[in-house]
Order: C-alpha cells, then structure tokens, then sequence
C-alpha cells in the first residue's frame, strides 16, 4: 500500500472509523480537531476531567489511523463503491 491514499479510500476509511468510535469519543474528536475547542471546555461540557478527554481522544485517533492502515474487505472488488 502507497503512503497516501486515494481521496475516495480516505473518505470511506474515515466514515468507517467514525462508526466506530464512541459517541463520546466522536464528539470529543470533532470538536478538538474542526471547532477548535480546547480540553477545559469539552471536560465542563461532558462532566469529566480534561484527563478523561485526552484519553478519549487518543483513543479516538487510535481508532482512525488503525482503520486508515486496514486493508479493504475482499468483496470491496466486486462492489467497488
């Protein structure tokens, strides 16, 4: 596998994963990465401490570059979508 892949991967990839995690971590994961909101806010906002949301998100960002680095299932040749 090349080091970057297709855009049309990435996004299929990248919805999986999201399934894939947690609504916590999603939400965490969402808002530190694309509404710039920092650990205190998102800890005030889901009641835990800001320890609790870097474990969370780690592990948001766990579960994406391991399903990013995931080969595609065998019938993804016969349905390619």
């Amino acid at each position: 596998m090349t080091d970057r892949l297709p855009p049309h991967v990435f996004r299929r990839r990248g919805r999986r994963a999201l399934r894939r995690m947690s609504e916590r971590q999603r939400a965490i994961f969402w808002a530190l990465r694309f509404e710039e909101t920092d650990c205190a806010e998102l800890a005030e906002r889901h009641g835990i401490g800001t320890d609790e949301v870097q474990a969370e998100f780690a592990e948001a960002l766990r579960i994406l570059s391991r399903t990013l680095r995931e080969s595609e299932p065998w019938w993804r040749r016969l349905w390619p979508l």
